[in-house]
């Protein structure tokens, strides 16, 4: 989810996840993905973006660890809780739920459906509290994969 909450969340970080993702389930192919996000912010569209992502081969052998937001959120580290993990062979969600709501909360539900290794499709919504002020977004989510090499940053 991840990338998914780069321009939401700017720079907090970490969510444990726990879970094995079943042995029949689909393994996604390593190396240069492309993600595209479309949907809305607060209620009011937003303009569609897309990401360049490297998958390495352990997340890809477990979905659960190469789409989690924990990639984009390293700073809240022990600060977020897994409520609810669905998982099978060609679908996975998850709902997570992060912070202290006095001071700041997340709350975040995913779904994703692979079609193969090479393609997924799903929904990312999240609710982010800060300070009373309450930021939701509802976003459309497209991955495929473009390389098995990774541009080096």
């Amino acid at each position: 989810m991840t990338r998914h909450f780069r321009a939401l969340v700017c720079g907090i970080a970490g969510i444990a996840l726990i879970g094995v993702f079943p042995a029949s389930a689909v393994q996604l192919t390593p190396g240069t993905w492309q993600e595209t996000e479309s949907g809305t912010e607060n209620g009011k569209p937003v303009p569609a973006t897309t990401d360049v992502s490297c998958m390495t081969p352990e997340e890809a052998k477990d979905p659960l660890k190469g789409l989690s937001p924990e990639k984009d959120l390293k700073e809240m580290k022990g600060q977020c809780k897994t409520l609810d993990v669905k998982q099978s062979a060609n679908s996975l969600s998850m709902r997570l739920q992060c912070g202290d709501p006095k001071q700041f909360a997340m709350n975040i539900s995913v779904d994703y459906t692979f079609a193969d290794a090479h393609s997924y499709s799903g929904t990312v919504k999240s609710a982010v509290t800060m300070m009373g002020k309450t930021t939701t977004t509802d976003k459309k989510v497209e991955g495929k994969w473009m390389a098995a090499a990774c541009k080096k940053k």
